[in-house]
């Protein structure tokens, strides 16, 4: 997953610190975050193939651009106390990027109209473990400084953008259709539909938790700028792998109206089955959900569902058969398997109503078997 954070404009500056013989000359940078920022981006899912293995990631299309503007001198009084001078030719902006090896085109970082080269790196922010700086020369004469630059950047699961601005706006659209949006605010405004998404946050600074000036010595870690984010993740609903999880949440519920039904029926036949032909039972039921997810491997899921359950079925229904002495209970049993596996499969093709059409299939169920069982001998 990538991670944005920044960008942060470092002015080198000294100080004097009291110390045990006297006074000395410090040296520390000034971390000034920009005034607006704003990111906008197309992100163009793609799923990679490694074996029977498939993976989705993303490349990124993104535009960055806002505006510094420089601390008053009271303002650096306030976070400098013991300020000597501020060294405005040697500054630098830096940008963090959680895996910089994953750039595919960087371009120019425009600052106040100039273009400008960036450098790998991010010294002498050790608030930040991996990206970019680009040096800057700044003048207390000039108050506000713009900046913008287009990256193109690979990236797999999500992303997520720091908030650095005074005010911070971010845009993201995306032909995924399944966004899960992430971090501790959710987009304002989002529009999403079978044919992808747009989602869009607006953030002041209120909201983030470290400043708008400070030093470096004095910056908060890192896992404390990564906890505040914001983003989404290309959420898969319908992999087999997530398919074949939500079907197994309903083994048990499958296992227990099986053995019910076979109780119902041999009570009928005043007939009983031994515990470990009921062990079979749901020995074969289980197998079912490991001959779907080998098979759902390698095939479509609606194929390898349907062999699944025909065998599974097909096994269950002639094993009671005989083991209730009679053909019309065995096909019986596999009746209400038909049915059981149906309602599965037209329970995993939704989302919103899952639990609705599963507690439904419970209550079908259940009444059905009462109906069958309402004339049993009591005796």
């Amino acid at each position: 997953m990538q991670w944005l954070s920044g960008p942060y404009l470092l002015v080198p500056f000294s100080k004097r610190d009291q110390v045990k013989d006297g006074i000395t000359v410090v040296l520390d940078y000034l971390v000034i975050l920009p005034d607006d920022v704003s990111f906008s981006g197309q992100l163009q899912p793609e799923e990679r193939r490694r074996g029977i293995y498939r993976s989705l990631v993303y490349t990124a299309d993104v535009t960055m651009q806002g505006r510094f503007v420089l601390p008053s001198p009271e303002s650096l009084e306030r976070v400098a106390p013991n300020l000597i001078a501020v060294d405005y030719a040697k500054a630098f902006v830096v940008m963090g990027l959680e895996y910089p090896g994953a750039v595919r085109e960087a371009g120019a970082f425009v600052w106040n109209a100039m273009p400008l080269k960036a450098e790998p790196g991010t010294q002498p922010f050790s608030g930040l473990e991996a990206g970019f700086r680009v040096p800057v020369r700044l003048s207390r004469a000039t108050e506000a400084y713009t900046f913008s630059q287009h990256l193109v950047f690979s990236g797999s699961g999500g992303i997520r953008v720091t908030p650095t601005g005074e005010q911070t706006s971010i845009t993201f659209a995306s032909p995924w259709p399944h966004p899960s949006f992430q971090g501790d605010i959710l987009p304002h405004e989002r529009e999403v539909s079978d044919s992808g998404f747009t989602a869009s946050w607006s953030i002041p600074s209120l909201a983030r938790p470290f400043p708008g000036l400070s030093t470096v010595s004095n910056w908060p870690s890192i896992s404390r700028q990564q906890d505040f984010s914001v983003g989404l993740d290309f959420f898969e609903s319908g992999g087999h792998y997530q398919l074949v999880q939500r079907a197994v949440k309903y083994g048990i519920l499958f296992i227990s109206l099986t053995f019910l039904a076979f109780i119902v029926f041999e009570m009928s036949r005043c007939t009983r089955l031994h515990p470990v032909q009921y062990g079979l039972v749901g020995l074969a039921m289980v197998v079912f959900y490991l001959v779907l997810l080998s098979l759902a491997e390698h095939t479509a899921f609606s194929v390898s569902y349907a062999a699944a359950a025909i065998c599974t079925i097909c096994m269950i229904s002639a094993y009671a058969g005989a083991a209730l002495r009679s053909v019309r209970q065995g096909g019986g049993v596999g009746l209400l398997l038909v049915a059981l596996y149906a309602l599965l499969y037209a329970i995993l093709q939704m989302e919103d109503y899952a639990l609705l059409m599963g507690t439904a299939l419970v209550v079908i169920m259940l009444g059905a078997l009462m109906v069958v069982s309402r004339n049993m001998d009591r005796s």
